[in-house]
């Protein structure tokens, strides 16, 4: 097939975007380059950088295609969401908004969706079942409100217009090689644990929150393979799936396993238990979500088999393998 994806140096799609190419799948990749840089290392796909709200840069890319994977966001970790707002809210929804218009105009096959977990911020039912977002209510987020209006385009184009969907609700993907950024709760936790924990040495470790919130996480390598095997899959048309691994965690057991692990490869001391110093966090901080995953193994056959603990020891990995790297080896 002959496919788009836009948002393509993003975490998720720029590691499935090798699986699609050794399926046979033509590739172009659009992205503003404007989180993650230009890449430098050669690309064995075509990349197009641009804004994918911009309609006159966007619709000579939709020329022939047969599929798109549409991934645009402004991804930040709680407190980023808070305060990028705007953009979230604009530029998130406008771009969709403009995918699926023109690949309507385009006669594009389907348009596959990269949505959030965050759509269930409201949900009372645990584990948060596909069907649970209907009577959830309205996410308090603007992330999670953009991810939800996203969806409802998607349907809504489906059921007016015939255009195909697929869509993907990830629930907090790990990245081993994701940095946190200078500020508490602008990256993903992991991160901004890692970065406290292994190269801060805090004990006490600064936490948002109580520590009590619940998540579960699933490797960025699974989510990657995912989206490749499965997003023009017949099986997973006009369908949604959530997507992660049923192995919920405390963020203070979270931190805790890391610390153990930092330990026991040798990275960083033994000063005794993990203790934590809790800092504010924003009132919309989701203090739960865990999801079920039935629905991908009963449709797809498909569960994850990367434990956190395996993911956890890949981030550190990654952690000793960038302070090895020569000083101003660009990030």
């Amino acid at each position: 097939m002959k496919l788009l994806l836009c948002g393509s140096e993003g975490r998720i799609l720029s590691q499935s975007i090798p699986h699609l190419l050794a399926a046979g799948h033509e590739v172009t990749g659009v992205d503003n380059c404007k989180k993650w840089g230009i890449p430098s290392r050669r690309l064995e796909y075509q990349l197009k950088v641009g804004d994918c709200c911009d309609v006159e840069f966007m619709r000579p890319l939709f020329r022939g295609l047969e599929g798109v994977i549409q991934g645009v966001a402004t991804l930040y970790g709680v407190v980023g969401f808070h305060d990028r707002a705007v953009d979230i809210l604009t530029n998130d929804i406008a771009a969709h908004q403009n995918v699926v218009r023109l690949s309507l105009e385009a006669g594009v096959r389907r348009v596959v969706l990269l949505s959030s977990s965050v759509v269930y911020e409201q949900s009372a039912k645990e584990p948060h079942r596909e069907e649970d977002v209907e009577s959830a209510g309205i996410p308090r987020t603007d992330y999670g409100i953009s991810k939800l209006v996203n969806e409802r385009i998607s349907r809504a184009y489906s059921q007016h217009c015939g255009l195909k969907f697929t869509i993907w609700r990830p629930f907090n993907v790990l990245d081993p090689q994701e940095e946190a950024e200078p500020a508490a709760g602008y990256s993903h936790v992991f991160a901004d644990m890692v970065q406290r924990i292994v190269l801060q040495r805090q004990n006490p470790l600064e936490i948002l929150g109580n520590g009590k919130q619940i998540r579960s996480f699933l490797h960025i390598r699974e989510a990657a393979e995912v989206l490749a095997k499965f997003s023009f899959d017949q099986r997973t048309e006009n369908e949604t799936y959530n997507l992660g691994r049923d192995e919920p965690v405390t963020m203070e057991e979270l931190a805790r396993r890391i610390y153990r692990g930092a330990i026991k490869h040798g990275m960083i001391p033994d000063t005794g238990p993990l203790s934590f110093l809790e800092k504010p966090v924003m009132e919309t901080d989701v203090k739960r979500r865990i999801g079920s995953f039935e629905k991908m193994a009963h449709d797809l056959g498909w569960e994850s088999h990367v434990s956190l603990d395996e993911s956890l020891d890949d981030c550190l990995a990654a952690v000793e393998s960038r302070q090895q790297r020569p000083a101003g080896h660009a990030r």
